[in-house]
């Protein structure tokens, strides 16, 4: 079964009221300071992240995401249960994703974050879903070099994932 090409967009009700997106849902940036946005179940207010606009509850499934040379970024995926007004450390438990940290290293963030050792950093990601397989796996997308794998079991509807913790990264979905 080949993996499906997903045209992801940021939704704006998960939102942060700390990140803004484009008009076009593609593309989130850190901002200063809040923005007066209304307090829903759905929206993040314990950490800067967001949620793509598609979940998935079966399937094979692929996006990209560039994120240049910025820091403080993660990508990856979380179910729609995921903690959303809790601290990000909290919340992890919900979460595979490839995080590079302010010191420009690389973890995978799941429960217990761990060092993930790379000779060259992403400038654009690949995230592949899996979802009956229950895998989650990222590679550089510009020359497909395999960055990391989760095994997970998935029982409810999984979302793309975005956090962004520096104002100088900006995240953008490639179409």
């Amino acid at each position: 079964m080949d993996r499906e090409r997903v045209n992801v967009m940021l939704d704006p009700e998960t939102a942060s009221p700390y990140l803004m997106l484009s008009k076009d849902h593609k593309t989130m940036w850190l901002e200063a300071g809040q923005q007066n946005l209304r307090d829903t179940p759905k929206r993040f207010t314990g950490s800067p992240s967001v949620l793509g606009s598609l979940g998935f509850t079966s399937g094979r499934h692929y996006w990209e995401v560039e994120v240049g040379d910025g820091d403080s970024w993660a990508v990856g995926v979380a179910v729609e249960s995921v903690r959303r007004k809790d601290a990000l450390s909290t919340a992890m438990e919900k979460i595979w994703a490839l995080r590079l940290d302010w010191d420009r290293r690389y973890t995978a963030l799941h429960m217990t974050p761990t060092p993930v050792a790379l000779a060259e950093g992403p400038r654009r990601v690949r995230v592949h879903l899996d979802y009956e397989g229950g895998q989650v796996t990222f590679y550089n997308a510009e020359n497909m070099t395999h960055i990391l794998e989760f095994k997970a079991t998935f029982t409810e509807k999984v979302f793309p994932y975005f956090w962004l913790w520096s104002q100088e990264t900006k995240i953008r979905l490639c179409a």
